[in-house]
């Protein structure tokens, strides 16, 4: 199955940018331990039509919250759809509906994306200073 390549783009080192998602996925992780540890989690149990259990998980969920107001836009999820190499359809049945969740290979991928976008969002939302002369 092909996968097109996930662009760099003009802003630089990636490492750089995915460090606070990897940051914000390892404190839920920590959150995870630390539930685990006091007895607080119990395993869910499966909502039918052999939904995906990756897709109940703390660190799915934290990073799918990062991922939601970028879906917002019209057209966002058939564009996040054609860089992971999956239909819109299949965007919805991870982000939405929680049926299905991506493989490992789409996840990294997803990762890329998303510090990507959020570096995109944040340079749009800096107001541009003009200089007179």
């Amino acid at each position: 199955m092909y996968m097109p390549p996930v662009g760099m783009g003009s802003y630089g080192i990636l490492p750089a940018m995915a460090g606070g998602i990897v940051e914000s996925l390892i404190e839920a992780s920590r959150e995870i331990a630390a539930a685990k540890a006091k007895g607080a989690v119990k395993a869910k149990r499966s909502r039918g039509r052999n939904a995906s259990h990756a897709a109940d998980g703390a660190l799915w969920r934290a990073l799918s919250a990062r991922v939601a107001p970028l879906l917002a836009k019209r057209g966002a999820q058939a564009k996040l759809g054609r860089e992971l190499g999956v239909s819109r359809q299949q965007i919805y049945a991870y982000f939405k509906s929680r049926t299905a969740a991506p493989d490992a290979e789409r996840v990294l991928r997803l990762i890329v994306w998303l510090a990507l976008a959020e570096a995109e969002e944040a340079q749009n939302a800096k107001p541009s200073v003009k200089a007179k002369g």
